[in-house]
């Protein structure tokens, strides 16, 4: 899964999983199918099914959604979002 996965979170924003794919498709435009998984306290993951679309995605940006940036990692394991800091966002 880590391969073809990311973990975002809009700071101090949850859109709603309609929201959020209609935002991936306009501002990302895969050209693979995605699945999209909401979490708790606002993180979502993207499941790229085109590594390609992931590659880009994730080295391009910054991403915002209206003028709230996009804080985005790989996906790991057992991630436990209580434990997760933000070193840097888009600014």
């Amino acid at each position: 899964m880590r391969t073809y996965a990311i973990i975002c979170k809009f700071m101090g924003l949850w859109p709603t999983k309609k929201a959020l794919q209609t935002w991936i498709k306009c501002h990302w435009k895969p050209k693979g199918s995605i699945d999209l998984h909401l979490g708790s306290k606002g993180f979502f993951t993207v499941v790229f099914i085109n590594i390609e679309d992931k590659d880009r995605v994730f080295e391009g940006g910054p991403y915002f959604y209206a003028a709230i940036s996009l804080y985005m990692r790989h996906w790991m394991m057992n991630f436990v979002l209580e434990h997760e800091t933000f070193t840097s966002v888009p600014v």
